[in-house]
């Protein structure tokens, strides 16, 4: 017996190749980016264009997104910008130069953008007008996006440390060292961060950077 195919709503053809772009999907609209250097906003129903932004970085490196939240778009991109876009019709509301390129996802919450560089910094801006409210160094690229979670940004970043910042300070609360890249995105819940680094996968207690667990091919307990 035959499978049935499911009929193909649309296709929509970029200038180059999509990779591992991740979608944003918001009040109708699709958001994705491609490495021909344009972020596209189409019709989810029907696939029209609605409109395409353009920077000079592409953004294929590693898997990309784009965060829309109160009818504002905002992406970073290898051009070492994040920009915030109208979502409706792609007008550039503000941009903000780091010193990296941008390969984080960018997070908002409560009018805060929060994302990292690959200049070893995370930043923290103002959502509306794109001022720098806070940075915080660190010994590496980041590649990792933040989980803001109760009033502390939590983050990894390349030279093996997962980090916890005030969320409105910037100033560290902890950080816990692994070793290997943490490149992973964490994942806050119940009182515990959640996050992959080289072959384990650990559990920290959200208040003090404490090893609640780990699991994987821990090389010193076998």
């Amino acid at each position: 017996m035959s499978e049935e195919k499911t009929p193909l709503k649309w296709k929509f053809k970029t200038g180059e190749w999509i990779g591992l772009t991740s979608p944003a999907v918001e009040d109708g609209m699709i958001y994705f980016d491609s490495r021909d250097n344009h972020l596209y906003a189409l019709e989810a129903k029907t696939g029209k264009e609605n409109w395409k932004f353009f920077t000079d970085g592409k953004w294929i490196f590693r898997e990309s997104k784009v965060a829309v939240v109160d009818g504002v778009v905002y992406l970073g991109s290898k051009d070492n910008h994040l920009y915030a876009l109208e979502a409706k019709t792609g007008k550039e509301n503000w941009k903000f130069k780091t010193g990296g390129k941008i390969h984080s996802f960018p997070a908002v919450v409560d009018g805060v953008v929060y994302f990292g560089s690959s200049d070893m910094n995370l930043y923290a801006l103002d959502a509306k007008t794109g001022a720098l409210k806070w940075k915080f160094k660190t010994g590496d690229e980041i590649y990792s996006s933040p989980a803001v979670v109760d009033g502390v940004v939590y983050f990894g970043s390349g030279y093996g440390h997962l980090y916890a910042v005030d969320s409105k300070t910037g100033e560290e609360k902890w950080k816990f060292e692994t070793g290997e890249l943490v490149d992973a995105s964490p994942v806050v819940e119940d009182g515990l961060v959640y996050f992959g680094s080289g072959q384990l996968f650990y559990a920290l207690e959200a208040k003090t950077g404490k090893e609640n667990w780990k699991f994987g091919n821990v090389d010193d307990e076998k």
